[in-house]
């Protein structure tokens, strides 16, 4: 089981907790931050996307579905 913690604190006190780590530490941290805040992009050649049509099936009409929506 997995718990939330959540902290305010004040910015004085988190620079003076994280003075209190090692220059390693700090940066391992950092770039833990860095890292879990980037997406991950994945690209994927324009030609390879003729491979995905048909794939799968979701139904639905767009026009049709508006159409009834407002009435028209």
């Amino acid at each position: 089981m997995t718990a939330t913690i959540t902290l305010e604190l004040p910015d004085n006190l988190l620079i003076q907790a994280l003075k209190r780590l090692s220059p390693a530490r700090r940066q391992q941290l950092l770039y833990q931050l860095e890292t879990e805040a980037s997406p991950v992009v994945r690209v994927v050649p324009a030609a390879e996307l003729d491979k995905w049509i048909g794939l799968i099936s979701v139904g639905g009409d767009a026009l049709e579905d508006s159409r009834r929506v407002y009435g028209e």
